[in-house]
């Protein structure tokens, strides 16, 4: 082993930017603005500076005139002062050589910062892991979630003028114009739905939610079929229900048309394996990646899928399902909260990466009292209102033959989609019908009548009266 160097080492820091910026900042107003607006406390090296630039700050928010004399009374009553009183600032002041490489200094202030971020996320890693108490595996992930912040904190967003908000939002009206359909996200294969949410749109968490038994998993395989061999979106799916193996076998027995029993039961046909066979072959080219571990949590999925987005890039991400996830990391007093930071971070996951997340979700068990004709209510989402609150669109499944007492021709394969949450468009219900051994759902087209108005009455979605 290379031997280690046993001198104490100074964490990164400069303290000529440090004090450049604060003597900017006591001796014009423009300063205090543009170093607030990028920079913190805990940036600054040396404590007292850490002091001065927090009530700098808390002067600016409160309105008040900042210069040696006010920042060096405030400092007084509020008791910081110590080795940043009167005599320090004045000193800030009179050896500052000028003001015009302001913005210099600050980004070398936050430079050393960051540096002193990773060497302490290091540190901390390196104890965690000489301690033999948590996983490797949370460790990585923890620590690859660390590291990102840094980076993202790194590149805050600036704030913009109107005129180039409106000029991103007419570009992307053109784009709606020019585009087949006005789709501007990912086509999910259900024209009427593509009609309705203009894709799968980027940076949105999109809850598909069902009772047990609706097919919420064969639902969700069918949007990544289409996205992935249809789109060539790289889909990445989290299982924490079923194998990789059980989902590929559902995508096989969907993309050739065979009855997933016959797969089971051994009972296929020269047929049957011929259309494996040849769906086998478009699978396999499609880019779809699938992680079955059980029990992940959010900061270990942002991390794989960071990973596979640097690698391969990334088009969407399926969870399966909400209410087998968790926080290991966080200690909640209860599940509802968990349930809240899990969606949160997700939302802002997808809004990172920068791509939908389609996360399934059951419905609480009050949905099973529920008259089988009814549509599901956002209510009745399991075990937080936070699912509501943070998605931007909730899709429930409702299959009307799996409730009805008496199945008859006229009610098997009757479902329909119901968009019942969408933050920029319209809502309402999409007639499908449901192939069970095929595990696959089909828009129905309601132009031709090959299925009757759902309840509720009509197809065009704009004056549909969704009743939750």
């Amino acid at each position: 082993m290379p031997e280690q160097d046993a001198s104490p080492r100074v964490p990164p820091h400069s303290a000529e930017a440090e004090s450049a910026v604060l003597g900017s900042m006591l001796l014009q107003p423009e300063s205090v603005d543009r170093a607030l607006a990028v920079l913190r406390p805990e940036d600054f090296y040396n404590p007292a500076n850490q002091r001065i630039f927090a009530a700098m700050r808390a002067m600016a928010n409160a309105g008040t005139p900042i210069d040696v004399v006010t920042v060096s009374a405030h400092m007084e009553r509020e008791g910081t002062a110590h080795e940043g009183g009167f005599e320090y600032l004045n000193r800030l002041v009179d050896d500052l050589l000028g003001t015009a490489h302001l913005d210099q200094h600050i980004a070398l202030i936050r430079e050393k910062s960051a540096l002193r971020q990773l060497i302490n996320i290091c540190i901390s890693t390196a104890q965690d892991s000489y301690a033999g108490q948590t996983a490797s595996e949370v460790l990585i992930a923890r620590a690859a979630d660390e590291i990102y912040k840094i980076a993202v904190g790194s590149a805050r967003g600036q704030v913009i003028p109107i005129r180039e908000a409106v000029l991103q939002s007419y570009q992307q009206m053109s784009v709606a114009y020019k585009s087949k359909g006005g789709i501007l996200g990912i086509p999910t294969g259900f024209p009427m739905m593509d009609q309705m949410l203009s894709g799968l749109q980027p940076t949105q968490l999109i809850v598909i939610a069902g009772r047990p038994g609706m097919g919420k998993t064969s639902f969700a395989l069918n949007l990544v079929e289409h996205a992935s061999m249809q789109q060539q979106a790289t889909c990445l799916i989290f299982s924490m229900e079923m194998s990789a193996e059980q989902l590929a076998t559902r995508l096989l027995c969907s993309n050739a048309q065979v009855d997933m029993q016959k797969t089971r039961t051994g009972r296929m046909h020269v047929e049957d394996f011929n259309r494996m066979g040849t769906a086998m072959k478009r699978i396999s080219a499609a880019p779809i990646f699938i992680d079955d571990s059980a029990g992940i949590s959010v900061s270990e999925m942002t991390a794989k899928a960071r990973r596979l987005q640097r690698n391969e890039g990334l088009g969407m991400i399926v969870i399966d399902y909400l209410q087998l996830m968790s926080a290991p990391d966080r200690r909640m007093e209860n599940r509802n909260q968990e349930i809240s930071h899990i969606t949160r971070s997700l939302k802002i996951m997808a809004k990172e990466l920068n791509v939908p997340i389609l996360l399934l979700s059951q419905l609480s068990r009050a949905s099973e009292k529920s008259d089988a004709g009814k549509y599901p209510k956002l209510s009745e989402l399991r075990e937080s209102g936070s699912i509501e609150q943070d998605a931007d669109v909730v899709i429930f499944l409702q299959r009307e033959d799996y409730y009805a007492e008496n199945r008859t021709e006229e009610n098997i394969g009757k479902a329909t989609i119901l968009i019942a949450k969408q933050r920029n468009g319209p809502t309402g219900p999409i007639n499908v019908r449901w192939s069970g051994e095929f595990t696959k759902y089909m828009e129905v087209d309601a132009v031709h009548g090959d299925m009757d108005e759902p309840p509720g009455g009509g197809y065009a979605y704009e004056e549909q009266e969704v009743p939750f």
